[in-house]
C-alpha cells in the first residue's frame, strides 16, 4: 500500500468536507423522504449485479454514501409501516458518528469507561421505572436475540446453582411460553441444548395472549413427565399481533411456583414511560428479567439491547470464568462488561439512546408510544369501518393484523397485494399468519406517519387487488 493512499484515509480535511456534505444531504433526504419510493425495490440478482460491478469501482465515498441510500429502504418515510425497526431520532444519528469514531470497547473498564459507565445508569433508571427494586440492573447487548439467549442462560446458571438438586437436572430443564412469543425463545433454547419438546408452548385465547387458565395444568403435565420448568416466558408484546400477555398472572404463578419470570419487552416495554399505556405492563415490575429495545420503540438506530435483571449480579454467574490478562479480580465488577455478556468488543450503542435521554428526558418516549399507540387504534377503527376488509384483533399496542376479505381466497390475494406494493415501492407492510390464514401486518413506528397516510394506504390495498383478483359478488350486491 501506497503511504499516500493510507494518509488520504486520515485526511481530517477530506473528513470534514465529505461529513458536511454526507449531513446536507442526509438532512435533505428527511426532509424530503415522502417524494421518493419508500423502498427502491431491486430483485436480489439485480442488487447482486450492480454491487459486484460497483465494488470494482474506486470512487468518491460521498457518490456511494448516496447511491447506498437512493437504493434502500428509508424508515424514515411516512409511508413505511413494515418491520418493527425504529425509525431512528436524527440526535441519535449523530451519536452513531460518535460511537464509529470512538469505536471503544466494553470487555475491560479503561476502555469501555464511558460507555460501562453510561450502561449502568440508563440500565438503573429503566430498572427504576419499571418497579424492578433496588438490587435491579443491567446491561447492553447487540439485539433482542442475543439479549433473549444472554437471559435465559442467566435463568438456567440461576437454577442450577440455587434450586437443582444435582447435575441431571441439566438434561430435563424445560421452559414455558406462548405459542404467540418470539422465535428466538425457542432459538435460544436450541442453541442451549433444550430440545424442542421441553419449550412447552401455552395457547393464545381470542385476542393472541397466552392462556393463563391452562398455565397450571402445562406445569403439572411437564413436571410429572419429568421436565424441570425454571423459566416461564411472557410476551410484552407478541411479535405477530402486538398483544400483551396477563404480566401479573403470570408472575404471580412464577412466584408460587419459585420459575425464573422474564418478560419479552423487547419491542413494548417502553410504555412505561406512557401515563396512557403503562397498565398494559402491569405485573412486569414482578419479573427477574426484561428485554427491551432500544432499536424498536426507543427511537435508535440498531441495534442495541438492554437486559435487565432484578438481581444485576446473577449475569456474572452465567459467564464466572478465569482471565487474568483482562481482569485483575475475577469477581463481579460491574464496570467491565465482559464479565457479564457474550460479547467483549462490544459497540458503545449505549450512546444512541443516552443522547435522547440527555436532550429531552423520559417525556419524548411517552410523547412517542402515545402517538403510535393512538394511531394504531385509528388504523383499525379505518378498517372496521371499510367493508373491504377484516381486522385480526384489537391492537394493544402499535401493531396490527388486518387483511383484505372483498375476494374468493383472502390467503392468496393478500399474500399478493403485499407483495406487489413491494414491488411499487409506494407502501412497505409485512405479513403474518394466524390460525392458518394471510394477514396484513403494520407496525406504526414514524412520527410523520398521519390517519391520512392510513387511508391512502387502505385505498391504494383495495385498487391493487382489483388487479390481482376478481371481485366477490355478495348475494346483497348481486345484480342478474
Amino acid at each position: 500500500m501506497k503511504p499516500n493512499t493510507l494518509s488520504r484515509a486520515f485526511d481530517a480535511g477530506d473528513f470534514e468536507e465529505t461529513g458536511k456534505a454526507l449531513v446536507k444531504f442526509l438532512a435533505d433526504t428527511f426532509t424530503n423522504a415522502d417524494q421518493r419510493t419508500v423502498i427502491p425495490y431491486k430483485t436480489p440478482e439485480e442488487q447482486y449485479r450492480y454491487w459486484k460491478e460497483d465494488f470494482g469501482k474506486q470512487g468518491n465515498p460521498l457518490d456511494l454514501f448516496k447511491d447506498v441510500v437512493d437504493k434502500s429502504i428509508l424508515y424514515h418515510h411516512p409511508h413505511y409501516m413494515g418491520h418493527q425497526t425504529a425509525v431512528p431520532a436524527l440526535p441519535a444519528v449523530l451519536a452513531s458518528l460518535v460511537v464509529d469514531f470512538l469505536s471503544n470497547g466494553m470487555g475491560v473498564y479503561e476502555v469501555g469507561m464511558v460507555g460501562n459507565t453510561m450502561e449502568k445508569v440508563v440500565c438503573e433508571h429503566l430498572c427504576q421505572k419499571l418497579g424492578m427494586g433496588t438490587d435491579a440492573g443491567g446491561f447492553m447487548t447487540s439485539g433482542g436475540t442475543l439479549a433473549t439467549l444472554t437471559v435465559i442462560l442467566t435463568a438456567r446458571a440461576h437454577y442450577m446453582h440455587h434450586l437443582s438438586k444435582g447435575p441431571s437436572d441439566k438434561d430435563k430443564l424445560a421452559i414455558i411460553t406462548s405459542e404467540q412469543s418470539h422465535y428466538c425463545i425457542e432459538r435460544a433454547a436450541l442453541t442451549m441444548g433444550i430440545s424442542s419438546d421441553r419449550v412447552i408452548k401455552i395457547p393464545v385465547d381470542e385476542h393472541f395472549r397466552m392462556r393463563t387458565d391452562v398455565l397450571e395444568e402445562s406445569y403439572r403435565a411437564a413436571t410429572a413427565a419429568g421436565k424441570k420448568v425454571f423459566c416461564i416466558v411472557a410476551s410484552a408484546p407478541s411479535t405477530s399481533t402486538g398483544t400483551y400477555d396477563d404480566l401479573e398472572t403470570i408472575g404471580r404463578f412464577c412466584h408460587t411456583k419459585g420459575v425464573w419470570f422474564h418478560a419479552d419487552g423487547a419491542h413494548g416495554a417502553p410504555a412505561i414511560f406512557s401515563e396512557k399505556y403503562k397498565y398494559l405492563l402491569k405485573g412486569i415490575e414482578l419479573a427477574d428479567s426484561v428485554v427491551m429495545d432500544f432499536h424498536k420503540m426507543m427511537l435508535t438506530p440498531g441495534i442495541s439491547t438492554a437486559v435487565l435483571l432484578r438481581n444485576r449480579a446473577d449475569a456474572f454467574d452465567t459467564f464466572r470464568q478465569e482471565a487474568e490478562y483482562l481482569w485483575e479480580k475475577q469477581d463481579f465488577e460491574w464496570q467491565h462488561g465482559g464479565k457479564s455478556t457474550f460479547e467483549c468488543t462490544k459497540s458503545m450503542s449505549i450512546l444512541k439512546v443516552y443522547t435522547l435521554f440527555k436532550q429531552f428526558g423520559d417525556r419524548i418516549f411517552e410523547e412517542f408510544v402515545d402517538y403510535q399507540y393512538d394511531l394504531t387504534r385509528e388504523f383499525a377503527r379505518q378498517v372496521k369501518v371499510n367493508p373491504h376488509f377484516e381486522v385480526a384483533h384489537e391492537p394493544d399496542s402499535n401493531i396490527l393484523c388486518f387483511r383484505y376479505t372483498d375476494c374468493e381466497n383472502p390467503n392468496e390475494v393478500n399474500a399478493e397485494i403485499r407483495k406487489r406494493l413491494t414491488a411499487e415501492g409506494r407502501f412497505y407492510i409485512v405479513q403474518t399468519s394466524l390460525g392458518g390464514n394471510v394477514y396484513l401486518r403494520v407496525t406504526l413506528l414514524n412520527p410523520r406517519t398521519t390517519a391520512k397516510h392510513i387511508g391512502k394506504l387502505l385505498e391504494t390495498i383495495v385498487e391493487t387487488a382489483k388487479t390481482c383478483t376478481k371481485p366477490l359478488r355478495r348475494p346483497d350486491f348481486d345484480t342478474k
